[in-house]
Order: C-alpha cells, then structure tokens, then sequence
C-alpha cells in the first residue's frame, strides 16, 4: 500500500527547510513554488525545487510540487520548466483551478513522466466544475480543498460552517472518481487535540488525507487514519467470515456483515498494515 494520508506544506524560498520536510515523514512532502513565494523570488525558488528534486530520487514518502496558476505568467514559466527538466516528481499541485481545460494544460507539459496531478479547489466556480476537473485526465489523483480562499470568494468566515458543503462535495465527487481528496491545513500550530479531532471529523466525511504546515502536524494527522488494535481485529474477523460464507451475508460480532462492510474492512487492514492508535 502507498498511503496518502498527510500532505506537508514548505516554502519554496526555504531551501534548507527541504530535507527536514521529508525527514517528518509526511507520506507526501509539497514544495511551495505559490503563495509562499514572492514574485521576485519565483525564479531562484524554481532552481532550488529542481536541484532538490534532482537530487533525491529515492526516498520514503513521495516528493512534487505546487505551482503558480496555469493561467498567469509565473505558471507558464513554472510549465516551461516541466516541460524542458528532467526531474519526475510524483505529483505536482495546481493551484486555484476552475477548469479542466489547466489539467490538460499540464498534462501535457508532462508528457511522458508518471508524474500525477493534484487540483486545488479554492472558489466556488472550481467547486461547480469539481466532477469535471477530477476526470479531465488519468493523472489526476486527488483534490484538495483550499478552504481558506474559498471562504473568502464566498463571503463567508472561516471555520467549520463554511468548510462543511464545499469539504462534502469534493470527498462525494473525489470518491465517484475513485480518487484521493485531502483537505485544508490546520493554522493553529499549538492545538494537537483539536487537529486530531477536525482530522477524525474530516475522515468521517470521506477525507483521504489531511495537508499539514509544520512538521510537528504530520504524526498527527497520519496517526488518525490508522485504526485502533479493536478495529482492525474486528476487520479481520469481518474479511474472514465473509470468506467462509464465500461472499453472503453473515453475522459477525452479532452484527449483520455483506460486501459493503467487507469492503471497509478490507480497506482498515490496508492501513493497520501501517501500525495502530492508541
């Protein structure tokens, strides 16, 4: 299995910041060439992101990039440097995507890397065309809500209320697509407990992963999608019996148990092949 559940965040004008990205153990480590970069830096911070990537094509966790927009000038320099590198990072994030029309943009500055595409959803015109964006080519492997920004198209603050409908519709459409769907970042560095609650509450809406802007968060995160021993007990006891009764309905723990629940179960032993919470 190659999990997918935590997506850690660095600046792309950081470049010392870049191995201790990957030394978190994030399953996913994103350099920032976007909102974390000036426009005076963009040049240098693109050579740093190339050296890095470069330089590292073996690791544990996976390794890309988000770029500028695929609409303005700073992204059709960072496509010209996909298009003419040689790095192949395994993924790359557009940023603020209303079309399926910047995927194709992408995909094809790609051209034959194994490099996937990650959209991020942040207003309510890419929200609309979600479904379209998420099937726009086979690299696609995820969405990503940008919570922040949206709220802001939006009219809206912040917070649970305004995240709910947006972070609803992106888990639905990301799981027609049969694709990943991580959600926005936690701001306050401080608060374990309350990321740890809003990851389970986000996992429960249908939530793949959970990006993350410190490493401190990582552990966290990752640490909530894994199932607890009792769960993934109950899991192999459920992948069990459905393969006595040679996939009929059966009563597990007292509790009636098809295909449904075995799917689920079968899904919990791939995580809890990764470790249990407490």
């Amino acid at each position: 299995m190659n999990p997918r559940r935590c997506l850690l965040f660095v600046p792309g004008s950081r470049p010392e910041r870049f191995a201790k990205a990957l030394a978190a153990d994030a399953d996913q480590a994103c350099i920032d060439l976007e909102d974390a970069v000036g426009p005076a830096d963009k040049d240098t911070a693109r050579e740093h992101v190339v050296a890095f990537v470069a330089a590292n094509p073996a690791r544990r966790g996976e390794l890309g990039f988000r770029i500028n927009g695929t609409t303005t000038p700073a992204g059709a320099r960072d496509l010209a440097l996909l298009r003419e590198s040689r790095i192949e990072p395994d993924f790359v994030m557009l940023p603020k995507v209303e079309s399926a029309d910047e995927l194709v943009v992408a995909d094809q500055a790609l051209g034959d890397r194994a490099t996937r595409l990650i959209a991020l959803i942040e207003s309510p015109r890419g929200l609309l065309d979600a479904r379209a964006i998420a099937g726009a080519t086979p690299r696609v492997s995820a969405l990503m809500f940008g919570g922040f920004d949206f709220a802001v198209a939006l009219r809206g603050r912040p917070g649970w209320d305004a995240f709910l409908a947006p972070r609803t519709q992106l888990a639905l459409v990301a799981a027609e697509r049969e694709i990943g769907f991580i959600d926005v970042p936690c701001l306050d560095l401080k608060d374990a407990d309350g990321l740890a609650a809003e990851t389970d509450r986000v996992i429960a809406l249908g939530a793949t992963a959970k990006a993350a802007i410190h490493p401190d968060q990582v552990p966290v995160i990752q640490s909530r999608f894994l199932p607890t021993a009792e769960e993934l007990a109950r899991a192999r006891r459920v992948v069990e019996a459905m393969e006595t009764a040679r996939g009929e309905a059966v009563a597990v723990d007292g509790k009636l148990v098809d295909r449904p629940i075995e799917l689920a179960a079968r899904r919990t032993l791939a995580l809890g092949a990764l470790g249990t919470r407490t």
